[in-house]
Protein backbone atom coordinates (compact mmCIF):
# COMPACT_ATOMS: atom_id res chain seq x y z
CA UNK A 1 0.00 0.00 0.00
CA UNK A 2 3.00 2.20 0.34
CA UNK A 3 3.11 4.81 -2.18
CA UNK A 4 6.68 6.35 -3.33
CA UNK A 5 5.20 7.96 -6.46
CA UNK A 6 5.21 11.67 -5.32
CA UNK A 7 1.72 13.44 -6.14
CA UNK A 8 0.93 17.24 -6.48
CA UNK A 9 2.46 17.99 -2.49
CA UNK A 10 3.91 14.55 -1.62
CA UNK A 11 7.64 13.45 -1.91
CA UNK A 12 7.17 9.76 -1.46
CA UNK A 13 7.88 7.83 1.67
CA UNK A 14 10.82 6.05 2.17
CA UNK A 15 10.23 2.75 2.24
CA UNK A 16 12.34 2.08 5.24
CA UNK A 17 10.82 4.72 7.06
CA UNK A 18 6.93 3.68 6.16
CA UNK A 19 6.42 1.20 8.66
CA UNK A 20 7.71 2.85 11.67
CA UNK A 21 5.73 6.03 10.70
CA UNK A 22 2.67 3.52 10.60
CA UNK A 23 3.32 1.55 13.59
CA UNK A 24 3.79 4.97 15.75
CA UNK A 25 1.10 6.72 14.18
CA UNK A 26 -1.48 4.33 14.68
CA UNK A 27 0.23 3.85 18.52
CA UNK A 28 -1.08 7.28 19.46
CA UNK A 29 -4.10 7.56 19.26
CA UNK A 30 -5.59 4.72 21.13
CA UNK A 31 -2.99 5.90 23.73
CA UNK A 32 -4.61 8.98 23.90
CA UNK A 33 -8.17 8.02 23.95
CA UNK A 34 -7.73 5.36 26.53
CA UNK A 35 -5.89 8.01 28.77
CA UNK A 36 -9.05 10.59 28.28
CA UNK A 37 -11.36 7.65 28.30
CA UNK A 38 -10.38 6.73 31.84
CA UNK A 39 -10.55 11.05 32.91
CA UNK A 40 -13.61 11.14 31.12
CA UNK A 41 -15.70 7.98 33.11
CA UNK A 42 -14.53 9.38 36.04
CA UNK A 43 -16.54 12.82 35.25
CA UNK A 44 -19.20 10.43 34.35
CA UNK A 45 -18.96 10.97 30.46
CA UNK A 46 -18.32 8.28 27.73
CA UNK A 47 -15.92 8.96 25.06
CA UNK A 48 -18.59 8.93 22.55
CA UNK A 49 -20.94 11.37 24.81
CA UNK A 50 -18.13 13.55 25.33
CA UNK A 51 -17.42 13.99 21.90
CA UNK A 52 -21.19 14.28 21.08
CA UNK A 53 -20.93 17.54 23.94
CA UNK A 54 -18.64 18.66 22.05
CA UNK A 55 -20.15 18.50 18.50
CA UNK A 56 -23.51 20.81 20.21
CA UNK A 57 -20.97 22.96 21.34
CA UNK A 58 -19.58 23.85 18.10
CA UNK A 59 -22.97 24.18 16.61
CA UNK A 60 -23.90 21.33 15.58
CA UNK A 61 -27.62 20.50 16.04
CA UNK A 62 -29.40 17.79 14.21
CA UNK A 63 -29.25 14.45 14.89
CA UNK A 64 -28.93 13.53 11.43
CA UNK A 65 -25.83 15.62 11.46
CA UNK A 66 -24.35 14.00 14.68
CA UNK A 67 -24.71 10.70 13.50
CA UNK A 68 -23.07 11.62 9.92
CA UNK A 69 -20.31 13.07 12.16
CA UNK A 70 -19.83 10.21 14.74
CA UNK A 71 -19.75 7.45 12.28
CA UNK A 72 -22.88 5.91 14.23
CA UNK A 73 -26.41 5.09 13.05
CA UNK A 74 -29.16 7.64 13.65
CA UNK A 75 -31.08 5.40 16.63
CA UNK A 76 -27.63 5.23 18.44
CA UNK A 77 -27.53 9.11 18.58
CA UNK A 78 -31.13 8.47 19.79
CA UNK A 79 -30.06 6.39 22.59
CA UNK A 80 -27.28 8.95 23.55
CA UNK A 81 -29.26 12.13 23.20
CA UNK A 82 -32.12 10.35 25.45
CA UNK A 83 -29.49 9.46 28.26
CA UNK A 84 -28.05 13.19 27.92
CA UNK A 85 -31.21 14.85 28.03
CA UNK A 86 -31.95 12.32 31.07
CA UNK A 87 -29.29 13.67 32.37
CA UNK A 88 -29.99 17.38 31.98
CA UNK A 89 -26.78 18.00 29.90
CA UNK A 90 -29.25 18.74 26.53
CA UNK A 91 -32.65 20.22 25.15
CA UNK A 92 -34.49 19.35 22.27
CA UNK A 93 -37.03 22.06 20.67
CA UNK A 94 -38.86 21.60 17.07
CA UNK A 95 -37.15 23.21 14.51
CA UNK A 96 -39.03 26.85 13.74
CA UNK A 97 -38.19 26.22 10.02
CA UNK A 98 -39.18 22.53 9.61
CA UNK A 99 -41.39 21.71 12.57
CA UNK A 100 -40.85 18.03 11.32
CA UNK A 101 -37.08 18.05 12.69
CA UNK A 102 -35.44 18.35 15.93
CA UNK A 103 -33.03 20.90 17.34
CA UNK A 104 -30.63 20.59 19.83
CA UNK A 105 -29.15 22.75 22.17
CA UNK A 106 -27.26 22.35 25.58
CA UNK A 107 -28.15 23.22 28.86
CA UNK A 108 -25.87 25.13 31.28
CA UNK A 109 -25.49 21.93 32.60
CA UNK A 110 -24.47 20.63 29.48
CA UNK A 111 -21.99 23.43 28.75
CA UNK A 112 -20.34 22.80 31.48
CA UNK A 113 -19.89 19.27 30.77
CA UNK A 114 -18.70 19.98 27.15
CA UNK A 115 -15.93 22.66 28.42
CA UNK A 116 -14.92 19.96 30.93
CA UNK A 117 -14.65 17.28 28.56
CA UNK A 118 -12.51 19.60 26.01
CA UNK A 119 -10.51 20.29 29.25
CA UNK A 120 -9.24 16.84 30.12
CA UNK A 121 -8.63 15.71 26.09
CA UNK A 122 -6.63 19.24 25.85
CA UNK A 123 -4.94 18.03 29.56
CA UNK A 124 -4.44 14.76 28.06
CA UNK A 125 -2.59 15.93 24.61
CA UNK A 126 -0.72 18.68 26.59
CA UNK A 127 1.01 16.11 28.75
CA UNK A 128 1.85 14.40 25.30
CA UNK A 129 2.89 17.48 23.80
CA UNK A 130 5.18 18.31 26.91
CA UNK A 131 8.22 15.68 25.90
CA UNK A 132 8.53 18.02 23.19
CA UNK A 133 10.27 21.09 23.03
CA UNK A 134 8.58 24.36 21.57
CA UNK A 135 10.09 24.06 18.36
CA UNK A 136 9.41 20.32 17.67
CA UNK A 137 5.58 21.73 18.70
CA UNK A 138 5.76 24.19 16.13
CA UNK A 139 7.10 21.38 13.60
CA UNK A 140 4.71 18.89 14.95
CA UNK A 141 1.76 20.97 14.00
CA UNK A 142 3.16 21.81 10.41
CA UNK A 143 3.65 18.44 10.15
CA UNK A 144 0.15 17.80 10.91
CA UNK A 145 -1.50 20.32 9.31
CA UNK A 146 0.14 19.24 5.81
CA UNK A 147 -0.84 15.51 6.55
CA UNK A 148 -4.57 16.73 7.16
CA UNK A 149 -4.54 19.68 4.22
CA UNK A 150 -5.04 22.05 7.16
CA UNK A 151 -3.91 25.87 6.02
CA UNK A 152 -1.78 27.81 8.49
CA UNK A 153 -4.27 30.00 10.56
Amino acid sequence: LACTTPGPRQHGTPPPLLPALASVGYALTPALYTEAKELLVKEGLSPRKAHLLGLLAKGVDLPSQLAELLEVHPSQVSHLLAALEEEGLVERSPDPQDRRKVKLFLTPKGREAAARAEALWLAVFGRRLARLSPEEQAAFLRILRKLTEVEDA
